[in-house]
């Protein structure tokens, strides 16, 4: 708490250990304590609005600021405790009816906070406005107010100003409330040269010319919004505008040499918001929406309220060179940042604990507006992988609760991963199905509704979809249910055994961990709805499993039961005494019985359980035959993501003669399919995805004919100079061109010179994929040949190539300092970086070595990172599972030659 009239002892203990320098005015050489100890603001002092003039000066690539703040002191204070972080602070004054006053600044560096004070005085109860003037570099990362470039065809680079303030750097950019509960109005101007334009979240009100030639522009004031979702840009960018629907104006601003693809971004945000403002049945507040695709972006979109801001592979869409992969992703990404229009800025959680509010809603969002909007996209066929990639991590012990406390910024940025966002989707989609869509929908609009322009936390969420539901299974409040799912880490496995007519169930926690209790199993408990079909019925059956142990009966006694209809529950299911063989036996008769993500779910599921002994591997070997006789792209894609680890695992222990009798094995369980597939854009997007895939396993898996048409196809590209290529297949084509010297010099080459983002990515990705992905990390880490925010997906990719994982490790500990202070500490690039280069290493040898690296970093370069944590328990997993199931894989595939 903040004292009001005396400065304490505990604070002065505080001061003495960690007191920050004294800077204003008035500035006293003896640093006076600083007047708090907690990382979280003072809750009795509170922003009301906010003047912020900010000016970039885009050749020294520096910024001078000026800024009003009105607040309201809800107590009388000594002192205004607010964030402030690498600001330096030239003037700070409290204004009043007569005449200002002078106020001193106290800085807390390692709280990223400053005090303003001023001796003897009091800050009354009622209505302040402070004053203060500033200036700081542009920042060199990819957060705050940051500098981006980009190079015109004409090789004259172009430099612009940028921000991205989510989770905790508006105070990088000026001294605010930075905690997502302040929220406050907004009136925002921006001084530019005339070359340049400037956008804000507003739209602009006017331009006004200076006396020094510079201009100023003025947009008009925000509605209430927490500091996370400001954001303003000075560029040269130009845009393109349409009026949906409900008459807001919807812009797309790209640079100049882009804007023709920039079309389908626009239609799509105007399809897309109408749909949400339809949905909700509360209209977008603001008159404009801007959507900016920035050169330099380490995430891949950002959701600031009026101007939501992407990387330009994020939005731009080349009508010659984009596949349909990209539509997909680029449609995907434009409906979840316009969710969050909704869900997280109308209504915003209260804390970072939360941030699945905000997160896994436009995540689950995402797919629910797509596959109305956009049916050709087939959007469902891809929901359940996300749940997949969820459990791969909720199923370690380093795992965490959807909702769970976290404090500084390295442990806020930590919350931005596959929990918050694919398992808080995946337990709506869980929710909406046991509701009924219809009710849950219903209670989403009463909660936004109810907390328009205000902070909530998950039991709000709760009590408004209790409120609207009446669902004959909801015996009780639904957080009853639902704490158990956001509450506690970890999902349930359901243990299945059908004796006649009876139907045991048990739940346990799936967990990967050698010698794991059962106490630690067994004392997690969750409230499950369940689904399922027998052999004797296919209209889906409900029970809500709300014990450890529970008993169902069905009317007749069946050959099998299939639990988990489609994925709609968040849990994996083990069958006994028989259940697995009869599903196996059914698969292999006539797969199509199971529904194609049903058939993903089995595939998924029996591998998991292999990985905790529950199963023994030839079982899940014997399912995956019938995937020869399978067309449908989630298992095939199921299949692959089970099947093809096991080889990666292998390329890097030099077990050659095993890993190429598995690869031999794969190629012929999918040669049927592989044979059937045209090198053409014909098809749906599904259908067109699959064969993207199918296609580039068997070229890298040396297939002699995926092989002879890869090779005529790229010689014909190259002699066009780059053109006349099929989109969906080019990644082929691009990564079996770039097996030889002359083929990856000409990708570099058209890599340089190429303007589509879809096509750079293609080209990236086939490059990393050879022997000399050297030449692209030494040349990427200052952004030099590829822009650094690629720089994490290329260093995963090189780590994947059984020629450069070694050189991806090497370069990850020998550039960890500068990566990151590049993209932050906790950030989501730094996590999958940790994660994704180690993750396919099986050997004690190459744990001790990440362990020693990792063990030796100090706190601030990341050693209590969960990603570390992650990173090392897959490692102790895959040693787990090569000890254990090398010699059955081995004597599986002697017996099963196909």
């Amino acid at each position: 708490m903040l004292f009001a009239q005396s400065w304490c002892l505990c604070c002065f203990t505080f001061a003495v250990l960690f007191c920050g320098l004294v800077v204003g005015n008035h500035a006293d050489t003896n640093a006076l304590p600083f007047p708090w100890d907690k990382i979280r603001l003072p809750e009795t002092v509170k922003p009301q609005h906010y003047d912020l003039l900010i000016h970039p000066n885009l050749t020294s690539m520096t910024f001078t600021g000026v800024l009003q703040i009105l607040l309201e002191v809800e107590q009388d204070t000594r002192a205004i405790v607010l964030h402030s972080k690498h600001l330096q602070i030239s003037k700070a004054q409290l204004l009043g009816s007569t005449h200002p006053r002078d106020l001193q600044v106290s800085e807390f560096e390692a709280y990223e906070q400053i005090a303003l004070f001023s001796d003897g005085f009091t800050f009354e109860k009622g209505n302040h406005v402070v004053h203060l003037e500033f200036y700081a570099n542009l920042s060199d990362s990819f957060h705050g107010f940051y500098k981006g470039r980009y190079t015109t065809n004409s090789g004259e680079v172009r430099m612009l100003a940028s921000t991205q303030f989510e989770p905790t750097h508006a105070r990088a950019a000026f001294p605010c409330f930075d905690e997502p509960a302040f929220k406050a109005n907004f009136t925002i101007r921006v001084r530019r040269e005339s070359r340049h334009i400037s956008i804000s979240n507003m739209p602009k009100l006017r331009t006004v010319e200076m006396a020094d030639g510079l201009l100023e522009d003025q947009f008009d004031t925000t509605v209430k919004m927490s500091t996370y979702l400001v954001a303003f840009i000075v560029s040269d960018f130009q845009s393109i505008s349409k009026k949906s629907q409900h008459g807001v104006e919807i812009s797309v601003y790209t640079v100049p040499e882009k804007i023709s693809q920039a079309e389908y971004a626009l239609s799509t945000a105007v399809t897309l918001l109408d749909f949400y403002d339809d949905y909700f049945d509360i209209p977008y507040p603001l008159p404009k929406h801007d959507l900016a695709a920035i050169p330099d972006f380490q995430s891949g979109a950002m959701e600031n309220w009026g101007l939501s801001t992407y990387r330009e592979s994020g939005l731009l869409f080349d009508l010659e060179k984009s596949s349909s992969s990209d539509k997909l992703g680029i449609t995907k990404v434009i409906a979840h940042e316009l969710a969050h229009q909704w869900f997280g800025n109308l209504v915003t959680m209260q804390w970072w604990n939360d941030l699945w509010l905000n997160e896994g809603f436009a995540k689950f969002m995402e797919y629910v507006s797509v596959n109305i909007t956009h049916p050709e996209l087939q959007v469902d066929d891809y929901f359940l992988e996300k749940c997949f990639t969820a459990m791969s991590v909720d199923s370690l012990t380093s795992s965490h609760p959807i909702s769970t406390p976290v404090e500084n910024p390295a442990e806020i940025s930590e919350m931005f991963d596959d929990v918050s966002y694919r398992k808080g989707a995946c337990i709506l989609n869980m929710l909406r199905d046991f509701l009924t869509p219809e009710a849950f929908k219903y209670g989403i609009i009463h909660y936004l509704k109810t907390h328009s322009y205000q902070n909530t936390v998950n039991a709000h969420l709760w009590e408004s979809l209790t409120n609207v539901s009446y669902h004959s299974l909801l015996p009780c409040m639904l957080s009853t249910i639902m704490d158990t799912w956001t509450l506690q880490e970890g999902f349930p496995l359901i243990t299945v055994e059908v004796k006649g007519q009876e139907v045991t169930l048990k739940q346990e926690r799936f967990l990967r961990e050698a010698n794991s209790s059962k106490t630690s199993k067994y004392c997690f408990l969750w409230q499950v709805p369940l689904t399922y079909i027998t052999s004797h019925s296919s209209a889906m059956q409900r029970f809500l499993l709300k014990s450890e142990k529970d008993v169902l009966y069905l009317p007749e006694k069946v050959d099998w039961i299939k639990f988990n209809v489609d994925l709609r529950g968040y849990y994996i299911v083990h069958y006994e005494s028989g259940g697995w063989d009869a599903l196996i036996n059914q698969l292999q008769q006539n797969h199509s019985v199971f529904s194609s993500n049903d058939r993903a779910s089995l595939i998924h599921d029996i591998f998991q359980l292999v990985s905790i002994e529950k199963i023994p591997l030839d079982k899940a070997l014997n399912l995956s035959l019938y995937l020869s006789k399978e067309s449908e792209i989630m298992p095939v894609t199921q299949g692959f993501n089970e099947l093809v680890p096991l080889y990666k695992l292998m390329e890097k222990r030099n077990m050659e003669e095993l890993e190429n009798q598995l690869k031999g094995h794969l190629v012929k369980l999918f040669k049927t399919l592989i044979d059937r597939q045209s090198w053409s854009d014909d098809g749906s997007v599904s259908e067109r995805m699959l064969r993207n895939y199918l296609l580039l396993f068997a070229c890298v898996r040396r297939y002699p004919s995926c092989i002879s048409t890869a090779t005529q196809l790229f010689q014909q590209w190259k002699e066009s100079d780059g053109k006349m290529l099929p989109t969906d297949i080019s990644l082929v084509v691009y990564t079996e061109g770039a097996r030889t010297d002359e083929g990856w010099d000409f990708l570099l080459e058209k890599y340089k010179r190429s303007v589509s983002p879809s096509e750079k990515w293609m080209i990236k990705a086939a490059l990393s994929y050879t022997p000399l992905t050297h030449k692209l990390l030494e040349r990427s880490i200052e952004g030099e040949l590829m822009k650094t925010q690629d720089l994490p997906s290329l260093v995963i990719t090189v780590s994947k190539n059984p020629k450069g994982f070694k050189l991806a490790w090497d370069f990850l500990k020998t550039n960890w300092g500068k990566l990151v202070k590049k993209f932050d500490l906790g950030s989501s690039a730094i996590s999958r970086m940790a994660v994704g280069v180690t993750d396919q290493y099986s050997t004690r040898e190459m744990l001790h070595e990440v362990q020693s690296f990792f063990g030796s970093l100090a706190q601030d370069q990341g050693s209590g990172l969960r990603s570390i944590q992650q990173a090392l328990q897959k490692i102790q997993q895959n040693i787990r599972w090569m000890d254990r199931n090398v010699p059955l894989l081995k004597a599986w595939l002697d017996r099963n030659s196909l």
